[in-house]
């Protein structure tokens, strides 16, 4: 008997076929029954569930439709489908759909278990099969030699953890998180030695670098502004990982082209998000827009001028004629409001939107014990923002574009990471206040834990002071004041946080969406 697998059966006619829902008990499956397709995507959207048996026709939604729903919430349900109707386009629209098996009716009880063991069996060795690649995965990482990889080669693993990441989010074995989470730690370690060995190379050479957060406009941006209308989509604090898991919902609507760029130090919107929409390294921000660059930083305005960095650079790049719409979205009431008018940029050659949800979401959970208590790790982290993403405005947005003929570009500014271990450090008053990062004077940190920049214009960051000093924090530390050290430490213990040196900060999601 097997007393694990929960079987969901949906038919209109459920009371008929109770002899049936006996015989599958008494073989020691537990089974829900409902009598509708709306009632089957609800119950889903709720509960576990690890088969359906779904009738092909019901009245209301029927089989193929309930099937689809139920795929967008969760893809690697296995469906049985029961129908009356042997035509040999209904059962290739059914498997184009991925139902698992189907039967025709009428079926008796042992047709029905051999069924649910065939199916349910086939997923027993999906999931053993699952567990061997990633024993494979971690053997295999264990043997790198970090020292020797290229940007691309870190590309690829960073790629390969995250969709490892949500796999064994599917299996939920707690023991195999902490596997990845162990071994995630080690290769960030590494990776911060790469970036402290690199970066100030790819700042001196502009030609023989990955794409940077200043170079997307020339890299990403301009060549499509030639041809077609831009949408430009940022969400702020986006990471690969949260990308790869909403991903899934867009895939029946557009070809989507993934790519990676890396976030410039500090990982951090004030600096991030201005170098994308200027197409500038902060120092040059500064320089070349002095009266920009003081109202931003002098006096704490620092992403209040993207639409006008981004009009610059459109002038700069002769793209006079080209007409521009910039939003920036923090609640989902805006949201709700620019959809409703998205009729009005419909012709806009050039429509760019900045969505603060992702990012507001992670510092919230930082100062409320509900959140926390709802998103404990970086699994629910990506949970939340996919269930936001599936019923947001921004998603009614995206599948409205597809009707447009628009090249869609999302990306982010940077992304975040979970950190863990308090970092102490001294400095002055005029130190800044981020948690990941810091500019100011007189900076006295743990070497070990830092990129410290005594040189802020070699890396071409700003000086705001004849002594500007930067630390980054590597990994997963965080930085906490000498005093109230404790206070500091355990509220910020495990918080999502951004600035420094990470995977998960600096490897942010550049996406090419073309409508199918």
């Amino acid at each position: 008997m097997n007393n694990n697998n929960k079987i969901l059966w949906v038919d209109d006619e459920i009371d008929l076929l109770e002899s049936h829902i006996i015989y599958l008990t008494g073989k020691g499956y537990s089974v829900e029954k409902v009598n509708s397709g709306e009632d089957a995507i609800d119950y889903c959207k709720n509960n576990h569930v690890d088969l359906v048996l779904l009738d092909e026709m019901m009245t209301g939604i029927d089989g193929i439709s309930t099937l689809r729903k139920i795929k967008d919430i969760n893809e690697d349900i296995p469906v049985i489908m029961v129908t009356k109707n042997e035509e040999e386009c209904l059962m290739e629209e059914a498997l184009a759909e991925q139902i698992s098996y189907y039967l025709t009716k009428p079926v008796n009880p042992s047709q029905i278990l051999m069924a649910c063991k065939k199916v349910l069996d086939n997923k027993q060795i999906s999931s053993d099969k699952l567990i061997k690649d990633f024993l494979n995965f971690i053997k295999d990482i264990q043997l790198i030699n970090y020292n020797n990889l290229d940007v691309d080669e870190w590309k690829e693993l960073f790629h390969k953890l995250c969709e490892w990441s949500i796999k064994i989010d599917e299996i939920n074995n707690i023991d195999f998180k902490k596997i990845l989470d162990d071994e995630k730690e080690i290769i960030n370690n590494n990776f911060s030695k790469y970036i402290e060995k690199t970066y100030k190379y790819w700042i001196d050479n502009p030609s023989d670098r990955p794409m940077l957060s200043c170079d997307i406009f020339e890299k990403c941006f301009k060549p499509i502004i030639k041809k077609n209308q831009l949408i430009i989509i940022i969400i702020d604090c986006f990471r690969l990982d949260q990308w790869k898991q909403i991903s899934s919902l867009l895939k029946e609507n557009y070809r989507l082209n993934e790519d990676i760029h890396l976030s410039i130090l500090p990982s951090a919107t004030p600096f991030a998000r201005n170098s994308i929409f200027s197409g500038l390294m902060p120092l040059e921000i500064k320089e070349n827009y002095p009266n920009l660059w003081n109202e931003m930083f002098l006096k704490s305005k620092y992403n209040n001028f993207e639409d006008e960095l981004l009009k610059r650079i459109l002038v700069k790049n002769n793209f006079h004629n080209k007409s521009m719409h910039y939003e920036k979205i923090s609640h989902h009431d805006e949201g709700k409001k620019f959809y409703n008018k998205l009729g009005n940029y419909k012709n806009v050659d050039i429509l760019s939107v900045v969505v603060n949800f992702v990012d507001i979401l992670g510092h919230s959970r930082s100062e409320s014990e509900i959140l926390n208590e709802l998103i404990p790790n970086e699994s629910a982290y990506r949970e939340a923002i996919y269930n936001w993403f599936k019923n947001s405005w921004l998603k009614d947005c995206i599948m409205e574009f597809s009707n447009w003929g628009a090249d869609i570009v999302i990306t982010s500014d940077h992304g975040n990471t979970m950190v863990s271990k308090p970092s102490k450090v001294k400095a002055d008053s005029t130190v800044s206040q981020g948690i990941r990062y810091k500019y100011g004077r007189n900076l006295n940190v743990n070497q070990k834990d830092v990129l410290k920049i005594n040189n802020p214009e070699q890396y071409m960051l700003p000086s705001f002071d004849v002594n500007t000093q930067y630390i980054f924090a590597k990994e997963n530390k965080f930085f906490v004041y000498h005093n109230n050290y404790n206070k500091y430490a355990n509220l910020l213990k495990n918080s999502f946080q951004h600035g420094g040196i990470s995977l998960e900060e600096m490897f942010v999601p550049l996406i090419h969406l073309k409508s199918k």
